[in-house]
């Protein structure tokens, strides 16, 4: 079986966009980002005054 970049993309972008149990039904992504803006020192959502 042979796939395109393209194809490959869209099943690695459904992959990241499926909420996971294991993530507290968060997604990879969001997850990823999360720990990202942690370690650029940010917030990854506004904090609630």
């Amino acid at each position: 079986m042979c796939l395109s970049d393209h194809e490959l993309k869209i099943i690695c972008d459904r992959l990241n966009a499926t909420p996971r149990k294991c993530l507290g039904w968060k997604t990879p992504a969001e997850v990823f980002r999360e720990k990202m803006m942690e370690e650029m020192g940010q917030h990854p959502y506004p904090q609630r005054q």
